[in-house]
């Protein structure tokens, strides 16, 4: 029987050619499946959608069937964006997707555009039980009670010592995270509610702080606390456990692979990204050699990530050159 996924991702025209890479490393990884993509833009060109849809009509392996999804109220997203860290508005667009994606789809996997890469079986985490929340999610902040490590709940965000900044700092990797879209619906969610929780939050910390919280990930931990499951909890509790959010920071602190094989890889919290490593075939696709660092740059773990990466742009690079973009 053949798998099926729905899988979200959203940019602007910068990362459309990663996408591309990730696109090829899923088809390759998620073998025999059927994979509704989701793109979600305002603004990105019709020669890169058109490119995303002719690699995805490409691929082998598996069958990706290619979603524009257009969003409005960009300007809204933006102003979101304008009060986190470091991000654009595009990267908020999925607190919408329950109303921006069909209604007959009643989950679906969002991955970060760009820095996040399929390599290997995802069916345990996508079809993993919701249990009632609105997310399932790779923790990355627990709360220590009782000698145990706990799960923060919607009472710790008036702990503003703590529990609060915590939260907005969040309490989960949004690199990658299942969605609840039939709850998200029944609980009638809006853009205007994630406006009045940023307006809020602006309130209490000053409209001229645009650091409030931690992108998009800060926003969505202080909306939904108390209404995620932690991936592996309780039997789990280890900020290092992630095989569906493999964070590359894990070898800040580490000097041995994991004792799981990472299913989803984020290269998050590394030196550089890696369409800037300088690999022994430079893809020009891909890659700008104004912007390329020496591997020696990454910890210990890392470069062999990164080079599987760089399988994966080649191989991207050879498909869209045959079809002509």
């Amino acid at each position: 029987m053949r798998k099926q996924y729905n899988i979200m991702t959203s940019c602007d025209n910068n990362l459309v050619p990663y996408v591309a890479v990730g696109l090829t490393a899923m088809a390759h990884n998620l073998k025999d499946a059927d994979i509704d993509f989701f793109f979600l833009h305002s603004h990105v060109s019709r020669n890169n959608i058109e490119m995303l849809e002719a690699l995805c009509e490409e691929l082998e392996n598996c069958k990706i069937h290619f979603h524009e999804i257009l969003v409005p109220h960009a300007e809204v997203y933006s102003e979101l964006a304008e009060y986190g860290t470091g991000w654009t508005g595009e990267a908020y667009y999925s607190l919408c997707a329950h109303l921006l994606l069909p209604d007959e789809i009643d989950r679906v996997l969002y991955l970060d555009a760009g820095d996040t890469l399929i390599v290997g079986d995802i069916a345990p985490y996508y079809h993993y039980d919701f249990q009632g929340k609105s997310l399932v999610v790779t923790g990355s902040r627990y709360k220590p009670y009782n000698g145990n490590l706990e799960l923060f709940s919607a009472d710790d965000l008036g702990d503003w010592k703590e529990g609060l900044p915590g939260i907005l700092r969040g309490i989960f990797n949004s690199g990658s995270y299942m969605m609840n879209l039939d709850k998200m619906r029944k609980d009638e969610r809006t853009l205007a509610d994630y406006q009045y929780l940023s307006l809020k939050l602006r309130e209490l910390f000053g409209d001229d702080n645009h650091n409030i919280y931690w992108g998009d990930q800060g926003l969505l931990s202080a909306t939904f606390v108390g209404d995620v499951r932690y991936y592996g909890f309780p039997e789990i509790r280890n900020l290092w456990y992630m095989p569906y959010n493999f964070c590359l920071w894990y070898y800040d602190r580490m000097n041995e692979k994991p004792n799981y094989s990472p299913a989803i890889l984020h290269f998050a919290g590394t030196a550089f990204k890696p369409w800037n490593g300088t690999y022994p075939i430079f893809t020009e696709r891909f890659q700008k050699k104004e912007q390329l660092h020496s591997m020696n740059e990454l910890k210990n773990g890392q470069a062999g990530y990164f080079y599987l990466w760089h399988e994966y742009a080649i191989m991207a690079n050879t498909i869209l050159d045959k079809i002509g973009f």
